[in-house]
C-alpha cells in the first residue's frame, strides 16, 4: 500500500535528521524521494530514501548510476575523506522481477564514491537494519504502523512537516552561525587604515622609511632598544597605495565574515592577538622595515580554519575550500616574492587559529581548551620573540646595520659605529666592504689612521670599484708621507672616474707634495 510505504519512508527521514544528525540535501516536490548526507570521522555516509518502483534490474541500475553522478556534485565533501558510501533505499510494493542482488554491494559509480549500496524494503523487513549496520548507526528503527487509514494518513501528514521543519531549523541555524555580530568594527579598522595612510602621506610619503620609522612601523633595531609597541603601531601603517588597498579589500571581505562569525570583541581579540603574533615574527625572520596589517588578517584565515574543525559541515558546504586555495597560494606567493613579509603571515596564520581557540566561538564553553589555547599563545609568542633575540643573522643584518649606521654619523657615535660594525661583519654577504667603510670613517675622526687604512685596504679588495673607498685611503697615505700608495690610489680613483675633477686635483696635490 504505497500510504504506508510513505508512513515509513518519512519515519526513516525523521529518524535519520533527528537521533542521526543527518543533514537534508533535497527532496522532491512531493517528497517521493529523499537525500540525505552525514560526514563523521573522516567517512561520509550519503542516503537515499525513495518510493519510485522499478520493475527491472537495469531501470534500477541506470537510476542508482544517475543519482550517485548528480549528487556528489552538489556535496561539497570535507578533505580527506578515506571512505564515501552511498545507500539507496527503496521502499516499495514488491522486487524488481529480474535478479538485482548483485547491486546490493557493489563499488561506486564516481570515482569519489567507494561502495554503493542498494536496499529494497518490501517483503524483507531487514533490509532497514541491513543498511543501519553498513553506516554504523547504533540501535534499530521501532515503529508501528496504525491499521486505521485515517490515522495513518494523518500520522504520515505530521511526519512529512516534522521534516520539513527540521530542514527549515538547520537552515535557520546555518544563518545564525553567520550572523552573530554586525561587523561594525571591521569598518572601523579600514578607515583607520585609510586614515592613518593619508596622515603619513601627508607627512613625507607612506614609502620613506624615515616617515615609516616615525610613525611607528616594525624596526628591529627600536624594538631591541625597547620599542616593542611598534608591534601594534606597525599594523596601522601600509607602505604605498596598493598595499593598503590590497589589505583593506581582505579586511573587507574576510574581516566582516570572521566578525558575523565569531561577535565583534571575539573578532577584535583575535586580529590583535595575530597581528602582535605577526609582528613578533616579522622582528625574529624578517630584518627589513615592515608594516601592514597582513600578520593580523592571516590571523583571521587561522579563526576561518579553526570554524573549519568546529563546524566542518557548514564550512565546506560553505567556504572551505576557497579559503584553504587562498591560504595556501598566499603562503607559495610569500616564499616566491622576496619582498612579502612571509614570517608575519605565517606567524598571524598560527597566532589566529590559537586565538580563536582562546575565544572560542559563540554558544561553545569549552573552559579547559581556552586555558590549554591561552597557555599556547603565551609560549608561542615568548618562543619567536626569544629566537628573534637571539637570532644574529636578522639582527645583525647588514642592510639593517647600515640603515642604523647612517642615524649614529648624524650623531657622531664613533665608539658605537664601530661595535655594530665589528658585530656585523661575520653575517654580511654583500655589504661587506660599506661595513668596512663606515668602521674606517669612525677611526678617521678617532685619528686612528693605522686602523682605518686596514679597513680601507679591505674594502677595496672586496669592492675594487668603490670610488669613496679609495679617495679616503689615498688621503691616509697622503697623511702618513706614503706617497707612491697615495698616488696609485689616486690613479685607481681616475681610472674609475676620469671626469671627476676632485680626483685630480688631488692627483696633482699629491705630485707636488711627493719627494
Amino acid at each position: 500500500m504505497y500510504i504506508k510505504n510513505q508512513f515509513v519512508q518519512n519515519k526513516l527521514v525523521v529518524h535519520l535528521m533527528e537521533k542521526e544528525q543527518f543533514e537534508l540535501l533535497s527532496l522532491s516536490t512531493k517528497q517521493e524521494e529523499y537525500l540525505l548526507w552525514k560526514s563523521n570521522k573522516r567517512k561520509t555516509d550519503i542516503v537515499r530514501v525513495s518510493l519510485k518502483q522499478y520493475d527491472w534490474k537495469r531501470d534500477l541500475s541506470n537510476s542508482v548510476e544517475n543519482i550517485e553522478k548528480q549528487a556528489i556534485q552538489k556535496i561539497k565533501l570535507p578533505l580527506f575523506q578515506n571512505h564515501i558510501a552511498f545507500h539507496h533505499i527503496f521502499i516499495t510494493d514488491y522486487e524488481p522481477v529480474d535478479s538485482w542482488e548483485s547491486l546490493a554491494d557493489s563499488s561506486g559509480h564516481t570515482n569519489k564514491i567507494d561502495k554503493s549500496y542498494v536496499y529494497v524494503y518490501g517483503e524483507n523487513t531487514e533490509e532497514i537494519d541491513h543498511f543501519f549496520e553498513r553506516s554504523n548507526i547504533a540501535g534499530s528503527l521501532d515503529f508501528e504502523v496504525p491499521d486505521n487509514i485515517l490515522e495513518l494518513e494523518y500520522q504520515t501528514e505530521l511526519l512529512k512537516q516534522r521534516i520539513n521543519q527540521l530542514h527549515k531549523e538547520a537552515h535557520k541555524e546555518i544563518q545564525a552561525i553567520f550572523n552573530r555580530g554586525k561587523p561594525r568594527l571591521s569598518y572601523l579598522l579600514i578607515a583607520l587604515n585609510v586614515i592613518i595612510f593619508f596622515l603619513l602621506e601627508y607627512a613625507g610619503g607612506s614609502t620613506n622609511p624615515e616617515v615609516l620609522i616615525e610613525y611607528g612601523a616594525k624596526y628591529n633595531i627600536a624594538m631591541l632598544e625597547g620599542e616593542w609597541w611598534r608591534v601594534i603601531t606597525s599594523m596601522f601603517l601600509h607602505i604605498g597605495f596598493l598595499h593598503l588597498a590590497l589589505n583593506m579589500l581582505a579586511l573587507y571581505f574576510i574581516g566582516t565574515l570572521v566578525e558575523r562569525i565569531y561577535g565583534n570583541v571575539r573578532f577584535l581579540v583575535i586580529y590583535f592577538l595575530a597581528g602582535i603574533a605577526g609582528g613578533m615574527a616579522s622582528f625574529a625572520l624578517n630584518p627589513s622595515i615592515a608594516a601592514g596589517a597582513s600578520g593580523a588578517l592571516f590571523g583571521l584565515f587561522g579563526a576561518l580554519l579553526f570554524f573549519g574543525i568546529k563546524y566542518p559541515r557548514v564550512f565546506f558546504k560553505t567556504m572551505g575550500l576557497n579559503v584553504i586555495f587562498i591560504v595556501i597560494l598566499n603562503i607559495v606567493f610569500g616564499f616566491s616574492v622576496q619582498q612579502i613579509d612571509n614570517g608575519a603571515h605565517i606567524g598571524g596564520l598560527i597566532a589566529g587559529f590559537i586565538a580563536s581557540g582562546i575565544v572560542m566561538l559563540p554558544k561553545n564553553k569549552a573552559y579547559m581548551q581556552q586555558l590549554i589555547a591561552s597557555v599556547v599563545y603565551l609560549f608561542y609568542v615568548l618562543g619567536v620573540f626569544a629566537y628573534g633575540i637571539s637570532n644574529d643573522e636578522v639582527q645583525f643584518n647588514e642592510t639593517l646595520q647600515l640603515q642604523r649606521i647612517q642615524e649614529l654619523l648624524s650623531h657622531q657615535e664613533y665608539n658605537e659605529i664601530k661595535v655594530i660594525v665589528s658585530e656585523s661583519l661575520p653575517y654580511a654577504d654583500d655589504f661587506s666592504a660599506e661595513l668596512l667603510f663606515y668602521r674606517s670613517f669612525a677611526n678617521i675622526h678617532q685619528e686612528s689612521f693605522d686602523l682605518a687604512q686596514e679597513d680601507l685596504e679591505k674594502a677595496v679588495s672586496q669592492k675594487p670599484d668603490f670610488e669613496e673607498a679609495w679617495y679616503n685611503l689615498a688621503l691616509i697615505y697622503q697623511q702618513t708621507e706614503n706617497y707612491p700608495k697615495a698616488l696609485s690610489a689616486v690613479e685607481q680613483l681616475i681610472e674609475l672616474n676620469s671626469e671627476k675633477e676632485e680626483y685630480n686635483t688631488l692627483y696633482n696635490e699629491i705630485q707636488k707634495t711627493a719627494p
